[in-house]
């Protein structure tokens, strides 16, 4: 487990590193026309390391409040079952409420951070609160393709460490399709969502 999560992490490091050796050499950008307004819908795959399988349905969506500033929020739900034979199912559903902060640090370069707090509720635990923090960078690497990368902490029934990456392929000007992955401590994640941008 911990050999994953450094591997994971030496690989986010190592994007992370490759981008932002981009922005050493700075053009003034007061914005790169990144959209923080959208409603999108996706199906991830949650694998624990020591519990359930899961798959999960989510509507997420985000609200631009000025250049730098974003609200943002879904609601998951989800179903599982553990490995061993004769486990019981887990069913559930997550709710996150957060807001996010992006500036560019050159033309097609965004640094952005989100901080979101989590409800989780399912059939083997009591409703649980946490929380997520990200920060990382958003790049347009060509005219239609834009990859995100960074790290997660999350907190809702242990606190795990983790890196997060995405892409984001532009259909039209109002739709994208995207792919997401989150390697944390305890999990491995991936998903597939549409978005529409408003």
């Amino acid at each position: 487990m911990l050999k994953k999560t450094l591997i994971a992490s030496a690989i986010a490091a190592g994007t992370l590193a490759s981008l932002g050796a981009q922005a050493q050499s700075t053009t003034p950008v007061r914005d790169n026309g990144f959209s923080y307004t959208y409603g999108q819908f996706g199906y991830d795959r949650w694998d624990y390391d020591n519990g359930p399988d899961v798959d999960v349905l989510t509507g997420e969506g985000a609200f631009a409040l000025d250049e730098h500033l974003f609200l943002r929020g879904g609601l998951s739900f989800y179903d599982g079952d553990y490995d061993s034979p004769g486990s019981d199912d887990v069913d559930g559903n997550r709710v996150y409420v957060g807001a996010g902060f992006h500036t560019p640090l050159q033309r097609g370069l965004d640094l952005v951070g989100t901080a979101d707090m989590i409800r989780d509720d399912n059939d083997f635990n009591d409703e649980e609160w946490g929380y997520a923090l990200r920060a990382g960078l958003r790049h347009q690497t060509t005219d239609m393709l834009q990859l995100s990368g960074g790290a997660v902490y999350e907190d809702i029934y242990d606190g795990n460490f983790g890196v997060y990456g995405q892409g984001l392929v532009e259909l039209n000007r109002a739709w994208d399709v995207g792919a997401r992955v989150s390697f944390t401590d305890d999990s491995d994640n991936i998903g597939l969502f549409g978005r529409y941008n408003f």
